[in-house]
């Protein structure tokens, strides 16, 4: 045999550490992009579940560990966004538990998007945060996350994902939602006239 073309066992393995580091590399490119792109809703959404912007980017943070140690094993994922927003549900849920917490920041994140918008005066923009908040608070944890959710722009079968219930569940949650929205609102109106 030819000694020039027969590569030895430790060549074989120095080979094999090279391509996985090209792979690991590549990898973590990918991820870093995903971050980039992605960070600000799953922040958001994070801080809607647990109240704190510390653990809304701790939360967000495991997440991407999770799915780089998925992607390493090769596990195939067939929608990374909702993957993500699971993954970010499940950890709120597991910190809850473990913590004993049970307040939700709900209200305070619906301000803030409200708040984005253009609102001149300061006594209107008040009453209607106070409004938003006290009308989420009648809504049930599955119709304010399926609301939330939507907001942020993910579809049904994202939600559905994330939630760990069927797509017509996630439709009916979010028109019961609507609709304990709507006559909140019709009886404010009602009210006013």
């Amino acid at each position: 045999m030819d000694n020039g073309y027969v590569l030895g066992v430790p060549q074989a393995f120095g080979q094999e550490q090279v391509e996985s580091r090209r792979k690991t590399e590549h990898l973590e490119q990918t991820i870093v992009d995903l971050y980039a792109a992605m960070r600000p809703a799953l922040v958001g959404y994070a801080y809607q579940l647990m109240g704190s912007s510390g653990d809304a980017e701790d939360l967000v943070q495991i997440a991407f560990l999770k799915l780089f140690d998925q992607l390493q094993k090769n596990v195939r994922i067939e929608n990374v966004r909702s993957w993500l927003y699971r993954v970010i549900h499940n950890e709120a849920i597991d910190q809850f538990r473990h913590q004993g917490k049970q307040e939700s920041a709900l209200g305070t994140w619906m301000t803030e998007r409200i708040r984005n918008e253009a609102v001149e005066n300061t006594e209107l923009d008040y009453i209607q945060r106070q409004r938003i908040a006290q009308s989420l608070e009648e809504l049930n944890p599955r119709e304010r996350n399926c609301l939330v959710l939507r907001a942020e722009g993910l579809s049904y079968r994202e939600i559905s994902a994330v939630l760990a219930i069927s797509e017509k569940a996630v439709s009916v949650y979010l028109a019961r939602g609507l609709k304990k929205l709507e006559g909140r609102s019709e009886g404010r109106n009602e009210a006013c006239a």
